[in-house]
């Protein structure tokens, strides 16, 4: 009877130890909130976060000067993780939407960070640290910071309504952010990476100032892409966009650039039209 009873009190013991184990890796493993903010959606606020599913690692850091390397730029002083959005309603299951797939399409991402995670920016970064990034406690000075803002919405496909923002997801020689622009529209109320009209099944991918010329384009907009000159580019691309019912329509054209010497990168003719 007692070797029963000893039995059934090991038995209870290490199930009580297992269920304990259980809920601190469940406590550990709980998402930590890099950012929240609330959006007002036709007259109701919602509550918008940003999560890393674990820890996230340094990226680009401020204890060396890899930061101030091209694939850094946008991304300094930053982390990497798993990222992803969640979206909390009044009286609605809340909606997730993992950001990590999106940096798959990224360019030229600080190493080792690519096809590991999502790469954010956690402090920015000033003009003076070029010349106080030497100095003693420049880390520590730097990691002190406010919290860079992430969540920036504005009305990128002009559908009236500002519920989404952009998230730079590479670079391009050199330090060319490149982004796409996450959140919810009229014609697909979910949390969603926005397409253009021509490519509805892949995210459309800009230069971070191309996203900002359409939020402030009243009309279609002409921005720059690439310049004549550009790390020996011999050709100038321009990128047109407009919008037209919140959709979103982008074309790229490409001019031959004339001799650089005379013309000061002046584009010559157009070589090439593409939809995308």
């Amino acid at each position: 009877m007692k070797k029963r009873t000893c039995a059934a009190l090991r038995f209870i013991g290490i199930s009580v130890l297992l269920s304990l184990g259980g809920l601190a890796f469940a406590q550990s493993n709980e998402p930590i909130l890099r950012e929240e903010r609330k959006i007002t959606v036709d007259g109701l606020e919602e509550t918008w976060r940003l999560e890393w599913m674990n820890p996230p690692s340094p990226a680009c850091g401020p204890e060396n000067d890899d930061y101030l390397t091209c694939p850094c730029r946008g991304f300094a002083f930053g982390e990497w993780g798993d990222l992803r959005l969640v979206r909390k309603r009044p009286g609605r299951k809340n909606e997730h939407f993992s950001l990590k797939p999106l940096f798959v399409h990224g360019d030229d991402l600080p190493k080792p960070y690519n096809a590991h995670g999502a790469v954010l920016r956690r402090w920015d970064v000033r003009d003076e640290d070029l010349k106080a990034n030497d100095s003693p406690g420049f880390a520590d000075r730097v990691r002190r910071r406010p919290l860079s803002n992430i969540m920036n919405f504005a009305d990128y496909d002009h559908d009236g309504r500002s519920t989404e923002f952009v998230l730079q997801i590479g670079t391009l020689p050199c330090g060319k952010g490149t982004s796409v622009v996450v959140g919810i529209s009229r014609k697909n109320g979910r949390l969603h990476v926005f397409n253009s009209a021509n490519r509805p099944n892949e995210p459309l991918i800009l230069k971070t100032w191309q996203w900002d010329a359409l939020s402030n384009a009243k009309d279609s907009v002409k921005v720059n892409d690439w310049l004549c000159g550009d790390h020996g580019s011999n050709t100038y691309d321009e990128v047109e966009l407009r919008t037209d019912n919140g959709n979103i329509y982008a074309t790229r054209k490409t001019y031959e650039c004339v001799d650089q010497a005379n013309s000061k990168g002046a584009r010559k003719h157009l070589i090439k039209k593409q939809d995308f």
